[in-house]
């Protein structure tokens, strides 16, 4: 999963592009939309596909691994529903997670910059909070790896200013990245090498 719409947005029926409403709200009920990165700057919706293309009247997302496999799932709350969970079940690329602890930057080291490089090339992250109406992200950074196990550098940029370069780490587990720390990488789940 690449990029998941599910709250707010109303297409054009005839061309398919965005409407513009002006100052009109955009309360209702939508088609839910998934995106795949074509890899070229372009995305496709692929949420027919997938069986999320649902007319729903969306009010909060959540995108986070909930069981831990490698594969962002999307926790969706919509207008007098029960909560949803939309479990990936994609296919077993490799991945790499972080969790952030900051030290001279905020705790939860919002606003810190993450860069991972592989041999396709660069991933950038940034830690938010707060990303919509009744909705929150998780604050773990997920990288997808793809047929590739591991990553060639990490560089990490904190809120107050400090830079942490970090070379080849393996794929497929959870990291602790404490700032400003002797020791600032901790693998940090139950399948980490001793």
């Amino acid at each position: 999963m690449d990029m998941f719409e599910g709250v707010g947005r109303r297409l054009d029926e005839a061309t398919g592009s965005l409407v513009d409403i002006g100052s009109h709200s955009l309360n209702g009920k939508e088609r839910k939309v998934l995106f795949r990165n074509n890899g070229d700057g372009t995305f496709t919706d692929v949420a027919f596909v997938n069986g999320v293309a649902r007319i729903e009247d969306g009010r909060g997302l959540s995108v986070f691994d909930y069981d831990r496999d490698g594969q962002p799932d999307i926790l969706l709350r919509n207008l007098k529903q029960p909560t949803q969970l939309l479990k990936n079940l994609g296919g077993r690329n490799h991945w790499l997670e972080l969790k952030l602890l900051g030290t001279q930057s905020n705790r939860d080291a919002v606003g810190t910059k993450i860069r991972l490089r592989t041999r396709q090339g660069w991933q950038t992250r940034v830690v938010e909070e707060g990303s919509g109406y009744l909705s929150s992200q998780s604050s773990f950074q997920l990288f997808g790896l793809g047929a590739e196990r591991n990553a060639l550098e990490l560089v990490i940029t904190w809120p107050s200013g400090a830079t942490q370069h970090i070379d080849e780490l393996d794929g497929d587990h959870l990291y602790l990245v404490t700032e400003a720390s002797l020791s600032p990488l901790v693998c940090a789940d139950a399948t980490c090498p001793e």
